[in-house]
């Protein structure tokens, strides 16, 4: 009897034994750690490329003087002068069509704030001409006419901007500007046409390449991964240009014209991001 409660026993124990860690195992409580989804986060931080369109017009006038190196003639042009035969100022109004190209690189220095150097060279069909007849009385009628335009320009600018939402931003800009830019100047004698000795005409044009500066703000919105549409506003200073005509009938007489080249510009463009995108964090 002692030996069967003895195996009675034993076999209990084993059998607890061998229960125990397998139905504990499967009783025992599973804990997991709560996922949270991390909102992806917009990277403005990389080159980009775009092209862009808008419309150029012009401020200011054309200013006009003449003088002579003659002192026989200086009394002479004096009266006329003072009889309003000449303009002392113009307006061509110079406006047109613009569109170009522009990259730059976008360093994100903050979730809010954005620095960069953004480059762009557009060509233009700007400009503009006005004429201008007067007759005073006791002396002849004359028509003057001035003109101006710019064929191309570029800028290289500075950008700083806020990040209103991860895909909109609003920015200031400005930097260096440059130029090619055109100025002609004409004047006739309507009755009595271009007379040797007689009456004054005179006509000159200038060209050549201006340097300056620009600034304006703007606004871009990421539309799409990697793409951006964007709408600006700069505006231009390329200073004067200035041209000298000596009258084709007295060469004595010079005419002198003082262009101002400031632009106001407005365009839209779209650029491409090429390391741009929605940025994830890893765990």
């Amino acid at each position: 009897m002692k030996n069967i409660k003895k195996l009675a026993i034993a076999g209990a124990v084993a059998a607890g034994t061998a229960w125990g860690p397998a139905h504990a195992a499967d009783l025992a409580p599973t804990y997991k750690m709560p996922v949270t989804a991390i909102a992806p986060v917009q990277s403005w931080t990389g080159f980009y490329v775009g092209g862009n369109v808008g419309y150029d017009w012009s401020s200011g006038s054309t200013g006009i003087s003449v003088l002579s190196t003659d002192p026989a003639l200086a009394a002479p042009l004096a009266a006329l002068v003072a009889a309003g035969s000449f303009p002392t100022a113009l307006s061509p109004s110079a406006k047109g069509v613009i569109g170009g190209v522009q990259a730059g690189y976008n360093w994100q220095i903050a979730p809010q704030w954005l620095v960069g150097l953004e480059a762009d060279f557009q060509g233009a069909d700007v400009k503009g001409s006005t004429t201008q007849a007067l007759a005073p009385v006791g002396f002849d009628a004359t028509s003057t006419t001035v003109s101006k335009g710019i064929d191309w320009f570029g800028t290289v600018r500075g950008r700083v901007g806020v990040l209103v939402t991860p895909q909109w931003l609003l920015y200031g800009t400005g930097g260096f500007a440059y130029g090619r830019t055109k100025s002609s100047f004409s004047t006739t004698d309507v009755p009595g046409g271009c007379l040797v000795g007689g009456t004054i005409c005179a006509s000159g044009a200038s060209s050549g390449t201006s340097t300056g500066w620009t600034a304006g703000a703007g606004t871009e919105v990421m539309f799409a991964p990697n793409w951006s549409f964007k709408a600006e506003y700069l505006y231009v200073d390329l200073g004067r240009r200035t041209l000298h005509v000596a009258s084709s009938t007295f060469p004595a007489i010079v005419f002198t014209t003082s262009t101002p080249f400031r632009e106001q510009i407005a365009r839209v463009g779209v650029n491409y991001h090429f390391s741009a995108g929605p940025v994830v964090a890893k765990y």
